[in-house]
């Protein structure tokens, strides 16, 4: 019944905002037209006006032209003559302007008299013109007896026009004074309706503003309870993954552990159940998070050279024996026509195809699971990839084919009873693919199978993939790290065991203690290379512990977080605090020795500053590695002097234009060159300076940090240098044996 009455008082608001409009649209309209109409008569007015002023002109030229006449019949002076012809042309000019208002009126009679009586008189003139003796005219009077009976019927005449003309201005003032009076009170009434309609627009606004008020405070109040769920959510999320994640890191760490000890068949098997356990339970774990990052938009996607061919290869050996266990096939068709190297993001495919391959072995008991990695085409220096994972399992419902990318949702609740598992798999798969523009479609059919296809384009990496793997190929020589002391923060007893059993095979001295003040103190007290902090822990947690070592004892050291908090913008929290960078548990080894390595190495001791300096040098002295260009050029040894012609030439030329651009803040030539030199010096064997002129082309890209561009422009200068030298040498021993 309320919402009725408040719908109804809406309508007749509006209603009568309608009305009142049209009202005041229609008496604007009145007013408007009576106003047009006092223009109207007004203007007659000032006609009228206007010509009773030219016909006392007129009378006072016919009387000037009187005199005129005479002056010139007594005297004989031309002078006369020339003012009587003047005064004729003002009175016809004068006559004809009466004429273009009299025609038109009620006085048209009288201006035709008027016409006529003027015409005599001027004819009169010139008749006497033509006489010499002034004995023709009267002595007292303007001409013949006839002349002056024609100028007094001209005045009568004018006197009759100025009386009518009198009587019309009579009533076009009347008509003026009645029609501003009536035009006043339709604009009275204008405002009036105005005012009224302003009011009714006031009470509507208010009304509207009322709602809206209501509306915000309802909207401020369920905004209020969503960020409350929000961060009761998040919490939970972060409290579930320190407890779980936490022993997890232990469980896993200690079965790595414990691998490498000497163990029976017995054990090695409850090991190897006791690791499975844990992966799956990690995996779970890790979806949900996943989906947490998706959702709060903080899963970012990376582009780095990697083979899509190595990492398709890769699936053979973690997928071939799950199969052979099940007594299924697994196949994987690779296209050989797919590039060496793109840029992209290798884990999420690695996570894609993970996935979708494991879940396609899970529910598949007879037949195979085939793996297709296609090239559909080359367009734009971009591959575009299609993937396809086929299976000859249990299939999906045709109701349902639509609901499995849906979080938690596995096609029906048997499946999920027999199978397990979250139902977070395909969701978090379609998201990564989407995230990437890609797209995936599925096409099943129940009891025969399904057949999953991503599709999903790589830009190309133009350059050898040989840098980038031996990047990939770490190697953990331990006997670098033996010369630096950690600390270690850790209230976990496992995991204390866990990491300081790790740091010290890197070859590290450790120290542990279970909370941020005594870390905080420790610091203070002794010299450590690098800090290990867990972020939650009791009496003092990670995060105030690294904000007083850097604010209250001013220290700068490196700390690296440890923690099992993954969730999205964690590591921003961290370093917010102070933390120079983030590793998540559970980790794996090797990731824990890179970070430490990367630390370690920037950092460097009392004795790592020649060290530093010898590096710089060995970049500065890099020798030319032509076995690339001879594997292309195929033993033409011809193709090989005109590479080397070409870099001899092309070099100092891009070397001087880059320094130019440097000068004159040219950024874009800075980047176009930048990016142009590495194919050069890629083919001039010349790698170590991909590095500075990526560097480069990406500072310029953005167009700051022109001083690093600088740094980065004098090593390539100085390297670009020293082979253009060494390229000599090399082309005249290469022309000497041409010419024997």
């Amino acid at each position: 019944m309320k919402t009725n009455i408040k719908s109804h008082t809406k309508l007749i608001i509006i209603l009568s905002f309608i009305i009142s409009f049209g009202l005041i649209l229609f008496i604007a309209y009145k007013s408007n037209n009576y106003i047009n109409q006092l223009s109207d008569n007004n203007k007659k007015l000032y006609a009228s006006y206007k010509i009773s002023e030219t016909m006392k002109v007129f009378r006072n030229n016919i009387d000037t032209l009187g005199i005129y006449q005479r002056g010139y019949n007594v005297t004989g002076d031309k002078n006369f003559l020339e003012e009587s012809i003047r005064k004729e042309a003002e009175i016809n000019s004068e006559l004809d302007s009466l004429g273009a208002y009299l025609k038109e009126n009620k006085e048209a009679s009288l201006y035709l008299k008027l016409k006529d009586l003027t015409y005599k008189k001027l004819m009169e003139g010139k008749d006497f013109s033509k006489k010499a003796g002034a004995n023709e005219m009267n002595q007292g009077g303007g001409g013949s007896k006839d002349g002056k009976e024609i100028v007094e019927k001209i005045n009568n005449t004018l006197v009759e026009i100025i009386n009518s003309l009198s009587a019309t201005s009579v009533v076009l003032i009347g008509k003026s004074n009645e029609l501003l009076e009536v035009s006043h009170k339709w604009s009275y009434g204008e405002i009036i309706m105005g005012i009224l309609a302003s009011l009714l627009a006031i009470l509507i606004l208010f009304r509207d503003i009322n709602v809206r008020n209501k509306l915000e405070i309802e909207l401020r109040a369920a905004k209020k309870q969503a960020d409350e769920n929000a961060m009761l959510k998040e919490q939970f999320m972060a409290n579930m993954s320190h407890e779980i994640r936490t022993p997890m890191n232990a469980i896993i760490g200690f079965s790595s552990l414990l691998q490498k000890t000497k163990l029976d068949e017995s054990q090695t098997e409850y090991l190897s159940a006791i690791k499975n356990s844990g992966s799956n339970l990690l995996n779970i774990i890790n979806d949900i998070l996943d989906f947490s990052k998706i959702e709060a938009g903080m899963l970012h996607i990376e582009k780095i050279p990697f083979s899509i061919p190595s990492l398709v290869n890769t699936l053979k050996v973690m997928f071939g024996e799950k199969a052979k266990e099940k007594n299924i096939g697994f196949e994987i068709i690779i296209d050989n026509r797919i590039p060496e190297s793109v840029f992209g993001d290798p884990t999420r495919l690695t996570q894609i195809l993970v996935n979708l391959i494991n879940n396609a072995i899970k529910f598949t008991n007879k037949g195979k699971v085939t793996a297709t990695c296609e090239l559909a085409g080359i367009e734009n220096n971009e591959v575009k990839m299609i993937f396809r994972i086929k299976d000859t399992g249990i299939g999906i419902p045709a109701d349902k084919i639509n609901d499995v990318f849906e979080r938690f949702n596995q096609g029906n609740s048997e499946t999920t009873r027999k199978y397990g598992g979250t139902g977070l798999g395909l969701s978090i798969v379609k998201n990564l693919i989407e995230i990437q523009h890609g797209e995936i479609t599925l096409t099943s059919r129940e009891g025969e199978g399904s057949e999953f296809i991503v599709k999903i384009n790589y830009p190309i990496n133009n350059e050898s993939m040989s840098a980038t793997k031996e990047n990939e190929e770490v190697k953990m020589l331990c006997t670098e790290l033996n010369k630096f002391k950690v600390f270690l923060a850790e209230d976990n007893v496992m995991n204390q065991k866990l990491a300081s059993t790790i740091l010290k095979g890197f070859g590290l001295e450790v120290e542990i203690a279970e909370n941020g003040l005594i870390a905080m103190e420790k610091v203070r007290d002794n010299k450590y290379h690098l800090l290990l902090m867990d972020v939650q822990m009791p009496i003092m947690d990670g995060y105030t512990s690294s904000r007083k070592i850097r604010d209250e004892e001013k220290s700068d050291i490196p700390i690296i977080a440890m923690t099992a908090h993954i969730m999205p913008g964690e590591k921003e929290k961290c370093i917010s605090f102070g933390m120079n960078d983030y590793i998540s548990k559970p980790f794996k080894e090797i990731e824990l020795y890179n970070i430490i390595e990367k630390y370690l190495k920037a950092k460097p001791a009392e004795n790592k500053e020649p060290d530093s300096i010898t590096e710089k040098e060995n970049t500065s002295t890099v020798t030319v590695n032509l076995d690339e260009l001879y594997e292309l050029a195929k033993g033409d040894k011809v193709f090989i002097m005109e590479m080397i012609e070409i870099f001899l030439e092309q070099s100092p030329s891009d070397i001087l234009e880059i320094g130019n651009a440097i000068k004159g803040n040219d950024f874009d030539t800075i980047r176009a060159i930048s990016h142009r030199m590495k194919t050069s010096v890629g083919f001039m064997g010349l790698r170590p300076l991909l590095k500075p002129l990526s560097a480069m082309e990406n500072s310029a890209e953005a167009k700051e940090g022109m001083d690093k561009i600088i740094i980065e422009f004098e090593e390539v200068k100085t390297v670009c240098e020293n082979a253009v030298e060494q390229l000599k040498k090399t082309l005249s021993s290469l022309q000497a044996e041409k010419n024997k």
